[in-house]
């Protein structure tokens, strides 16, 4: 039994658990709505690792419904919903078909609301979602009683208009969990020529800024007494804090420093708060918050620092068959036959399997996939470099789609051009 959650229990009918990254546990007169528990399953092939650890407890078990946000596996945890008892209600905002007939392969009961409507979904606990304008997946949701009010944000980037639903719906908004990092790999993993390394510098600042910006836009516009900076306690598990990607996000210490120097009327609004921190309504109604410690900004990616280099690094298997890379190959072929729309790119996937390289080489325009010895010269392409452990995993029958969740990877395209239908068959497809 975790002694802080024990503490918070104790004290408080209402207020909200932090887990860690984007679980919390909303209480509201005693009933237990938990958001987003990341309990039994380890994120894109247990290349992320939660920091600090998410908060795991059997009370979990126990709470009275869960809610899903969305499907990314930082977020969507399976082997959990189906451990739950019967008698927990699991719960996802609707109008999200894939992400429905998805869920309900957990084998058991789903409830799923209506977005933009408020529902009772417990006794005196209210519930409001809305759905991202445009994705098709992300969800954002207010839970509610008379007296505490819970924003789960997950990392779901709303435009200000529909931030503002919430506020009509209940303009009382106690916490509010505001995402404000995005772990991409877009411009951090990407290779650039000597030349263009402050352009790739540029980029990088303006695209963190984005979303820390975002958050406190978002936060302007809830209007919380607290907002948590929310989704960004999940490093790349590669025994290096200030490694390139893990540089990229920001963490909620510096990102409450950013917004004391940028955002001083919201300054003492951003708390940042960290696994098993909580708070509650006090006996005068007022909000008390709990926290195990206040880190300084280097402080805290020491302590982080520590933690990872503590860990084994991973490996590709090292035993059992190698690849079948014929059968490998007829299987992409397979998958990608379908595809019908030209695009003028090649992708060239250099492998790093057993010690060898290997060379995959998909022509867009034809849609032939190929081993080959050399790359073709001559055409736009977009060139991944996989590391042994990503290789092994696509090798094995894994979509790319994992590689490109593992973070396991450079990337470098000539010319330097955003193609979203590539991206998307490479995320959906290959």
């Amino acid at each position: 039994m975790i002694p802080s959650l024990s503490n918070f229990y104790d004290r408080y009918t209402n207020g909200m658990y932090y887990l860690g990254h984007a679980s919390a546990l909303a209480v509201l007169d005693g009933k237990k709505i938990l958001f987003d528990p990341i309990v039994l399953s380890q994120p894109y092939a247990d290349a992320w690792v939660f920091y600090p650890p998410q908060i795991v407890d059997p009370r979990w078990y126990e709470v009275d419904a869960v809610v899903v946000s969305h499907i990314h596996q930082d977020h969507y945890d399976l082997p959990f919903l189906r451990a739950l008892p019967p008698h927990v209600k699991v719960i996802i905002s609707g109008n999200r078909p894939s992400f429905e007939e998805d869920i309900q392969r957990a084998g058991r009961e789903i409830t799923v609301l209506e977005p933009e409507k408020v529902h009772e979904i417990l006794p005196g606990v209210k519930f409001y979602a809305v759905n991202h304008e445009t994705n098709g997946i992300d969800s954002s949701a207010i839970v509610f009683n008379d007296k505490f009010c819970l924003y789960h944000g997950n990392d779901n980037y709303l435009q200000p208009a529909s931030m503002r639903k919430f506020r009509e719906i209940n303009p009382k908004i106690d916490v509010a969990c505001i995402p404000y990092a995005y772990i991409h790999w877009y411009p951090f993993l990407m290779e650039y020529e000597p030349h263009e390394l402050d352009a790739k510098a540029a980029e990088s600042a303006r695209l963190v800024n984005v979303y820390l910006d975002d958050c406190l836009n978002s936060t302007e516009i809830l209007q919380p007494k607290i907002t948590v900076p929310f989704g960004a306690n999940l490093l790349i598990d590669d025994g290096n804090m200030r490694s390139e990607i893990n540089l990229a996000v920001r963490t909620p210490v510096e990102f409450a420093d950013y917004a004391r120097r940028t955002r001083p009327d919201l300054g003492n609004v951003v708390q940042p708060m960290l696994a098993g921190d909580y708070v509650g309504v006090g006996a005068n109604g007022e909000l008390e918050m709990t926290q195990a410690a206040n880190y300084e900004i280097e402080e805290y990616r020491d302590v982080a620092q520590a933690f990872l280099a503590a860990r084994p690094q991973k490996a590709p298997p090292a035993d059992g068959a190698p690849a079948d890379l014929g059968r490998f190959i007829a299987d992409l072929n397979d998958r990608i036959a379908g595809c019908n729309a030209p695009i003028d790119n090649m992708l060239r996937m250099e492998l790093s399997y057993r010690g060898d390289k290997i060379l995959v080489e998909i022509d867009l325009m034809t849609y032939r996939a190929q081993l080959v010895t050399e790359f073709t010269p001559g055409r736009p392409y977009h060139h991944f470099k996989v590391d042994p452990v990503a290789s092994a995993e696509w090798l094995s029958g894994k979509r790319f789609e994992e590689v490109i969740g593992s973070r396991r990877f450079t990337l470098k395209r000539v010319p330097n051009l955003y193609l979203p239908d590539l991206l998307r068959l490479l995320s959906t497809v290959i």
